[in-house]
């Protein structure tokens, strides 16, 4: 199998694509497997931005894990202005590298993350090397294929190519056939968690009891700004409350939107209640889970929600919003959904938790989770799709 994947993690963004890498290595003890992560391409420019001559610190081949990743570069624009040709760039920047892996690794298949611009890139190898394609989408297809038509076209010509799509939750499925019309081509495939991280704490770690803790983008599409307000609220009843917030943006966008955020914490007075931790590493991320009351996730739209698997393999109970994905991750048993765009019910939803957390069994929602979503479950499902695309091409 061939990964094409540009959110992969590197030297300069460890953190990027790590549900990728997850998957990567677990699918390595069941069949062979290669990873093509592009990167942009920085010339050795005077004055060239920071945020471009980083990626020139990234090495164009590591075997991390046992599994070669290659790094070719390709070419984008600053931001989103080279936006609607990057599949074309993307192609052209990995192409003579893939015909050389080929040479070497016959693939039988190409298996590629998010369909713009890694899946169209690669429904076109695919038909240059005459194999299939199989694409994992990870972001709801609705606002943004709206507003980019060049894109969407490509997103559908590019669904034709494909022999099958991996959607993880009923609402990114729904929001891919929107688009292209063919709920035939999906299977439904969740993210996986890594047990050996994210598991249960040691024998006398105790949770903090007013501690809820948040952990992704500090994007308002997340809705951290709801759960700022929602925190001032729940506040006036529960002083003692304490949110953590881990993460980061990786880029200048991002970056804004956190500064906004941390401008809104004090905004509504609730410094002393909320810590801004910036990103964090899995096992530190798992310790902040093991120890708080609830992992929250209040996004206004979310493809599936990790944290939410990684939390209840932690023993930790979540309260999310109905936001998409996390309808098909939490019910009653585990934790407590809540309506997108309400802090006072997302309050009233973190009020009640900070009662009754502890009536959630430590050993059933770690055992929940790691049922249904460790890596090793996941990669069997991925297999079972690569073996259907491979039945399906060759007919």
């Amino acid at each position: 199998v061939l990964t094409l994947s540009r959110n992969y993690p590197n030297d300069v963004l460890p953190q990027l694509g790590l549900w990728v890498q997850g998957l990567v290595q677990a699918l390595a003890d069941l069949c062979e497997i290669r990873v093509v992560s592009p990167v942009p391409y920085a010339p050795p420019l005077p004055g060239l931005p920071e945020s471009f001559a980083r990626f020139r610190r990234i090495p164009p081949r590591i075997a991390g894990d046992g599994v070669p990743t290659y790094y070719p570069r390709f070419l984008v624009g600053p931001g989103s202005t080279a936006y609607a040709v990057e599949a074309r760039t993307y192609t052209w920047g990995v192409r003579g590298l893939v015909d050389r892996l080929h040479a070497e690794f016959p693939f039988d298949l190409i298996h590629a993350h998010f369909i713009y611009p890694d899946g169209v890139a690669a429904a076109r190898l695919a038909e240059r090397y005459g194999v299939p394609v199989v694409t994992t989408e990870h972001s709801l297809w609705q606002p943004w294929m709206d507003t980019h038509a060049h894109v969407r076209r490509l997103a559908i010509q590019a669904v034709r190519r494909c022999s099958l799509q991996m959607a993880a939750s009923r609402q990114l499925a729904a929001s891919i056939t929107q688009v292209t019309g063919q709920p035939d081509k999906i299977r439904l495939v969740p993210i996986g968690l890594d047990r050996a991280v994210f598991k249960l704490p040691a024998p006398g770690v105790e949770r903090r009891p007013h501690q809820i803790v948040y952990v992704g983008r500090l994007q308002f599409v997340k809705g951290v700004d709801v759960l700022l307000r929602a925190v001032h609220l729940a506040a006036q009843r529960v002083p003692a409350i304490k949110l953590v917030l881990v993460g980061g943006g990786l880029y200048h966008q991002r970056s804004v939107e956190e500064q906004q955020l941390r401008a809104l914490a004090h905004e509504l007075g609730i410094d002393e209640q909320v810590e801004f931790t910036g990103p964090k590493s899995p096992a530190e991320v798992a310790q902040v889970m093991q120890q708080s009351a609830a992992t929250v996730l209040p996004s206004r739209r979310e493809s599936f929600g990790t944290v939410l698997v990684e939390s209840l393999a932690c023993g930790t109970p979540v309260i999310a919003t109905r936001c998409g994905g996390p309808e098909d991750i939490v019910n009653e048993q585990v934790g407590l959904l809540a309506p997108v765009e309400d802090p006072a019910a997302l309050a009233s939803a973190i009020g009640r938790m900070l009662c009754q957390y502890d009536r959630y069994p430590r050993e059933f929602l770690s055992s929940y989770a790691t049922q249904r979503y460790a890596w090793e479950v996941v990669a069997e499902q991925t297999v079972a799709v690569y073996q259907e695309a491979l039945e399906s091409f060759s007919a």
